[in-house]
């Protein structure tokens, strides 16, 4: 290998203290629960983006897929959900929580009649743990009014443009979708968009959650 090939794969040593300088200031085991730290193990595509989104400056030069612009067309308001049909729950689920409501809600309603739900501890900029929301939800009988996993598929497939004009910016949530992967660890199907695309994503309930973070609930 020539020295030029060598010296453009060095990596630069500002790099080298940035990223010793992360991993001093990484949260401890007395700071960090286990359940949450494996919970970032098994979601890394949110881990990176939340590192992007807060670590890198609009003036990095690392390439950067630009937003994509959405043409205007005419939105079907219209969500049709065919509850026949099992919700495609990820391999690593080892239980559906609430397999009695999967069947639950609508066949067909327009997505005005959707509300998206705060609890009063992620409001006004504030954090809350998605455990209190559950435990809120449960105890007021409202979870079996909230969305769950079939109707994100549905919504998924309705596009950006649908997406950007009712949920713009924010990641949406379907509780009466939870699933368990460990004895205890619980997580919480999402909508959100990355890149340009729609995706489904799973989040630990050991997480917090703010004003960017609806539940969905028919009203």
């Amino acid at each position: 290998m020539s020295s030029t090939a060598s010296k453009n794969t060095e990596v630069p040593g500002w790099y080298i203290e940035f990223l010793s300088a992360l991993v001093r200031q990484a949260p401890r085991p007395g700071e960090l629960s286990r359940n949450t730290a494996q919970s970032w193990v098994i979601n890394q595509e949110r881990l990176k983006s939340v590192l992007r989104d807060r670590l890198c400056d609009h003036n990095d030069l690392t390439p950067k897929i630009p937003r994509t612009v959405t043409p205007k067309v005419k939105i079907d308001p219209i969500v049709r959900v065919d509850r026949s049909v099992r919700p495609s729950y990820p391999d690593w689920a080892e239980e559906v929580i609430h397999l009695d409501l999967e069947t639950l809600g609508s066949t067909e309603y327009e997505i005005s009649a959707v509300e998206q739900w705060f609890h009063d501890g992620q409001k006004d900029e504030k954090w809350i743990g998605g455990d209190k929301i559950y435990h809120y939800l449960k105890k007021t009988g409202t979870l079996k009014t909230c969305l769950g996993l079939r109707d994100l598929e549905e919504i998924q497939k309705k596009g950006l443009a649908f997406f950007r004009k009712y949920f713009d910016g924010k990641t949406v949530y379907a509780w009466k979708g939870i699933v368990r992967r460990l004895p205890n660890h619980l997580h919480i199907p999402c909508l959100h968009e990355r890149d340009g695309v729609v995706f489904i994503s799973w989040n630990y309930i050991g997480d917090v959650w703010n004003d960017e973070d609806p539940a969905l609930r028919f009203l």
